[in-house]
């Protein structure tokens, strides 16, 4: 058994699965077993392989046990009552949480090293607790962000030519707002060469330098996020979906504004992947990353201030100034 997850039931096996039918291809329960079977449950330790791969594999047992039940879309719920629809991956007997996974990850800043507990209630349903690094469990932010997205006030000038590509859409605001608080989504464990109390002020700084960003209520279209490690290695900055949909194209040339002082650096839009629909700012964010000197955990809001050409104006806060 992998160390990163593990299968829980509320019975023993022996009671679980006490006898089989078989087919010519799988092991199943009988049906009167699965219905009076308790929830099963499964954890799973979130490891750069997974962040890198934007998929999440279901352990080995749960799909032998289950998997012959699971749609090909699958229903994350939530305690605050939301819920995700996440396309499988099936491929040798291995399942994996992929389509719409990665923007629920993104959603949630869930970083390496986080702890999720999956309760399978049938019926491809799955009841979700994230916890942090702090092992202490997240505050969940609402969809409504995302769901409700108005859009900002163009002038008349800016209007008639971006009504061109949105229609009508263009007439209340944005604001995406990040409520739940991901008070270590950071690896500090990296930071060896400090002592305990050194490292748990820079966490803090973190946690700080996120807060202060989301409390940013920009006027127009806008999003959060943060420099994951990633995020400079690769030289890339994702884009949540739906901005991306209502905002930006395939290929398109965006300048991103500083907002202390209005320096510009041109940047290039992209798909993550030829079979991805996951937009990206990709060329060009090197060197807004040098320019800034940005540090890993930095935390930023994305103003959408102009559209022809698409600027895309930067706050900046640094881990550094909350410590």
């Amino acid at each position: 058994m992998s160390a990163n997850n593990i299968l829980m039931t509320g019975r023993s096996r022996s009671a679980l699965v006490p006898n089989w039918k078989y087919d010519h291809h799988h092991r199943r329960p009988s049906s009167s077993v699965v219905s009076r079977r308790s929830p099963a449950h499964f954890f799973k330790i979130i490891l750069p392989s997974s962040m890198a791969d934007k998929k999440l594999r279901i352990p080995k047992k749960f799909v032998r046990l289950f998997g012959y039940e699971l749609a090909s879309v699958v229903t994350l719920t939530l305690p605050n009552g939301c819920s995700w629809q996440v396309g499988l991956e099936k491929a040798e007997k291995k399942i994996w949480f992929h389509e719409g996974w990665h923007d629920f990850v993104e959603h949630h800043f869930i970083d390496n090293g986080y702890f999720l507990v999956f309760r399978y209630e049938g019926n491809s349903t799955f009841h979700l607790l994230v916890f942090d690094k702090t092992a202490t469990e997240i505050q969940y932010p609402s969809r409504k962000a995302d769901d409700e997205m108005d859009i900002m006030v163009l002038d008349d000038e800016e209007k008639s030519s971006h009504e061109k590509l949105q229609g009508n859409e263009m007439s209340n605001k944005v604001v995406l707002s990040i409520k739940h608080e991901d008070a270590e989504t950071f690896d500090c464990e990296r930071v060896s060469d400090t002592s305990e109390k050194q490292r748990f002020r820079i966490c803090r700084g973190r946690e700080r330098a996120i807060q202060a960003a989301r409390t940013l209520k920009p006027k127009n279209p806008s999003f959060v996020r943060f420099l994951r490690p990633h995020n400079i290695r690769k030289s890339f900055m994702y884009v949540p979906a739906k901005f991306a949909a209502k905002y930006l194209s395939l290929n398109q040339s965006v300048k991103l504004q500083t907002s202390d002082n209005g320096r510009q650096w041109h940047a290039m839009c992209c798909y993550h992947n030829k079979t991805s629909s996951s937009m990206k700012i990709a060329k060009g964010w090197s060197a807004f990353v040098r320019g800034n000197n940005l540090k890993e955990g930095d935390a930023f809001v994305f103003e959408l201030i102009n559209m022809m050409p698409t600027v895309l104006k930067v706050s900046i806060f640094r881990v550094a100034d909350y410590v």
